[in-house]
């Protein structure tokens, strides 16, 4: 949400706010207030309330979401030349490092190792803490079978 300040500096951000879709019934109305809330350099500031009042339509429901799950999810060229494996870890490893130097930055600053334990980087290294965890589901799921 943006405010009118002055003709300087026009849009100055005020808040904003988040509405879950998945909450949503079709065609009912949800009226409600929100606070609008900016994350500044000293945390995060309410600015204010906004009364909003949603309706969520979905008119045929059923053809819209076959349609929807039907269709590839991802562009055309990426059928038909894929990524090879690669180009795959050079892009992975690339936006980790973008994430990291973002959040070097940031107030505290967030350690490298951090970051790639949160993204997970090496989810697709063989790992033994991983290996036990499905070995141990494994056993769990046959032993209820037995």
């Amino acid at each position: 949400m943006f405010a009118d300040v002055s003709e300087e500096r026009p849009d100055c951000r005020i808040g904003k706010i988040r509405i879950r879709v998945s909450t949503l019934e079709s065609n009912k109305i949800y009226t409600s207030s929100y606070p609008l809330l900016v994350l500044t350099r000293t945390g995060l500031k309410k600015m204010g309330e906004i009364e909003l009042a949603v309706r969520f339509a979905c008119p045929s429901f059923m053809p819209d979401t076959c349609a929807v799950y039907g269709q590839p999810l991802l562009p055309k060229m990426h059928y038909i030349r894929p990524l090879g494996v690669a180009q795959q870890e050079a892009l992975r490893g690339a936006a980790t490092k973008m994430v990291a130097q973002w959040l070097a930055r940031s107030e505290p600053p967030m350690g490298h190792e951090v970051v790639r334990y949160m993204l997970d980087a090496d989810s697709h290294a063989w790992s033994m803490r991983k290996s036990k965890a499905n070995w141990f589901r494994i056993v769990a799921v046959l032993s209820w079978a037995i």
